[in-house]
């Protein structure tokens, strides 16, 4: 069973990687899957529900890359680390990570939210003890880790290098948060 759904999610992040958002139908994924539509809506209930499986899927994976970065070592070096493996991410899944940058609004929140509350605890625990600047928990996404996923956007359109300015960005994303 989680053998036809992993077929079913690779098949749809192959759509999207060939076609962008609207290649993946249900008679597209019939045909690239090898399974019948009823198995597609016996899955995941609709296209909507491939898309957020997919997303759920792909965002999951990247932030279990990322989670090692976060231990005991100085504040600074981990997140410096989680910047990079972040980056690292992307550079070895770009197809799954342009999904992720494409289809935002297919994220479920609570899956989100739940997938990220590790990272999160973290980051609070070393803010609280003044490690690193406290900032409110949603400023973590676009304003810490802005330099971060602004690269990642101009690697994905192809108009940048992120292995020759990796560390840089690790730099500006710890320089966001140094207290």
């Amino acid at each position: 069973m989680a053998d036809r759904r992993q077929s079913l999610l690779d098949a749809a992040l192959k759509l999207v990687e060939e076609g962008g958002l609207d290649a993946v139908t249900i008679a597209a994924l019939t045909e690239r899957s090898g399974m019948s539509n009823g198995s597609i809506y016996h899955h995941f209930g609709s296209r909507a529900g491939v898309f957020a499986q997919l997303y759920a899927d792909s965002y999951g994976r990247c932030v279990a890359a990322m989670r090692p970065a976060l231990d005991s070592r100085a504040a600074g070096d981990a997140v410096r680390d989680l910047a990079l493996r972040y980056l690292d991410w992307v550079t070895e899944n770009p197809s799954r990570a342009r999904f992720l940058y494409a289809a935002p609004d297919h994220a479920d929140p609570a899956v989100k939210q739940a997938e990220f509350a590790p990272v999160l605890a973290w980051f609070l625990s070393r803010m609280e003890s003044g490690e690193m600047r406290a900032v409110p928990p949603w400023a973590l996404e676009p304003v810490v880790m802005g330099p971060a996923h602004e690269s990642v956007r101009r690697f994905l359109l192809g108009v940048f290098d992120l292995a020759e300015a990796r560390e840089i960005i690790a730099d500006a994303v710890w320089a966001v948060l140094k207290p």
